[in-house]
């Protein structure tokens, strides 16, 4: 990853990057290849954040709430009356995680634009697993009364993963196509507990 992605990356909001990138772009010294790197990562950030996050104090992380609603899909109860309402809500959530093979239309046909997919959801995993291992009620059981060691809620993570990026894809065979996001989340946890 170049610098300028890691710089990216490096600044905590969505409207911090949202300023980033059109500071950067007003530069009058750009390279071809730094200009498609700043519209590329634009338009994820549009895509994960909204347009104009920059404008707004409080931004919703799409990728945050799109594997919410995965997470109370698998929950559900997948009877077989309810299996349609469930594949559509998981093909749903995965457009909005940007998954390729659910996407109309993809967002770029840049071959950079992988990598930098990649390094998005690598920053979403470490937000999503970061916040749950500094959250109170994640980290305890009984109403909140209960603390909770590390190495479980580590294993808890791990669980949930596993049940919302392998099992509930196996259900409807999309376990090719959800596989990058899933190995790009196990990774981010494995680093993140690691150290």
């Amino acid at each position: 990853m170049n610098d300028l992605v890691k710089s990216y990356y490096a600044l905590p909001t969505a409207r911090e990057r949202s300023l980033f990138l059109a500071k950067r772009a007003s530069a009058a010294e750009l390279g071809a290849e730094e200009r498609e790197t700043l519209d590329l990562l634009s338009r994820l950030l549009s895509a994960r954040f909204g347009e104009r996050p920059e404008r707004r104090q409080t931004v919703s992380d799409r990728f945050l709430t799109a594997f919410m609603d995965l997470r109370v899909t698998y929950a559900r109860d997948s009877g077989f009356l309810s299996r349609g309402k469930q594949k559509k809500e998981v093909l749903r959530a995965f457009a909005a995680l940007l998954l390729p093979d659910f996407l109309i239309e993809p967002i770029s046909e840049s071959p950079r634009f992988p990598a930098l997919l990649c390094a998005e959801w690598r920053d979403f995993a470490d937000t999503l697993f970061r916040s749950c291992l500094r959250d109170p009620a994640y980290r305890s059981r009984v109403f909140g009364l209960v603390p909770v060691p590390e190495e479980m809620i580590v294993r808890r993570l791990h669980e949930e993963l596993h049940q919302i990026m392998t099992e509930l894809p196996a259900r409807f065979s999309l376990q090719r196509e959800s596989s990058v996001l899933r190995t790009v989340m196990e990774e981010s946890l494995s680093a993140l507990t690691a150290s």
